[in-house]
């Protein structure tokens, strides 16, 4: 099946013991997201390796099924390698290329980060150009939305990595974490679910995020993180009591114990599986 990969850096957060707030999560109104976690699956997992350093390149890595006992990739070449169009990947030392079962060579990435062209170019994934100087946020989320729709009809995946909340949680700022989470759930997760939704295509469509990033703290912290799963061939009611924060995920079955579970079991999937073999 095909494959719609979004991880919205950052996303996930921690309650603050001292003001008692709740989650931006918790206190956005996202309610694509919701009825993704009501529609699909809503579960929590682990985007961090204990044996390894957390950082969201690492996370981001480990998502797409790196094995980090490689050796971490140089950052500042991967950011490098991501910016220069015409580097080829022979630097295998510090760049450190691997292979998506199924996806690498057949699928597309879609960021304004640079870093991460660099991990997707190293995931033989293709980078499209959609960052504008001077373009607004919801502008970028748009402009994502509408490549990663269009590019799903040709790739058998596509990653789309976005980190508004992430650079909201680094300045500790609430309120402009709340508004980004916000302005990705109306311009780039629902046009994408809707497409989705709508497609003839047989579709996986999977948000999540890397690290959990509390905005009062500035750094991630070792928390599993919340994962909306749906797939368009297995489309149900649900449950609309169902609301996607972190303590909703919590309280739902777990079935992926490591950070490569996700793209494994997005690899993995097809359309010939029983409702019974189904984790919901």
């Amino acid at each position: 099946m095909k494959t719609i990969l979004i991880v919205v850096a950052g996303m996930a957060d921690r309650p603050d013991p001292i003001t008692s707030k709740d989650t931006p999560l918790t206190t956005a109104h996202i309610p694509s997201l919701d009825l993704l976690g009501q529609r699909g699956i809503l579960t929590s997992f682990p985007t961090y390796d204990d044996r390894f350093p957390i950082s969201h390149v690492n996370s981001l890595l480990s998502l797409l099924g790196y094995d980090l006992q490689r050796g971490e990739p140089n950052v500042n070449q991967l950011m490098e390698f991501g910016l220069d169009h015409n580097h080829q990947l022979t630097d295998f030392e510090t760049l450190r290329p691997f292979v998506i079962p199924g996806f690498s060579g057949h699928g597309v990435c879609i960021t304004p980060s640079a870093w991460v062209r660099g991990v997707a170019k190293c995931a033989f994934l293709r980078p499209l150009d959609i960052y504008s100087p001077g373009s607004a946020d919801a502008e970028i989320a748009d402009a994502m939305a509408k490549l990663a729709t269009q590019s799903i009809q040709n790739e058998e995946f596509v990653l789309v990595y976005i980190d508004t909340p992430l650079k909201a949680s680094l300045k500790g700022n609430y309120q402009e974490k709340v508004r980004a989470i916000e302005q990705i759930d109306r311009h780039l997760i629902a046009p994408i679910a809707d497409f989705v939704w709508k497609s003839e295509l047989m579709i996986n469509l999977a948000v999540t995020t890397d690290l959990t990033t509390p905005w009062h703290r500035r750094r991630p912290t070792k928390i599993d993180v919340p994962l909306a799963l749906y797939f368009n061939n297995h489309d149900s009611e649900g449950d609309l009591e169902i609301s996607f924060t972190e303590v909703e995920s919590f309280l739902s079955e777990r079935f992926l114990l490591e950070p490569s579970d996700l793209i494994k079991y997005l690899i993995n999937f097809s359309v010939s599986e029983s409702e019974d073999e189904l984790p919901f």
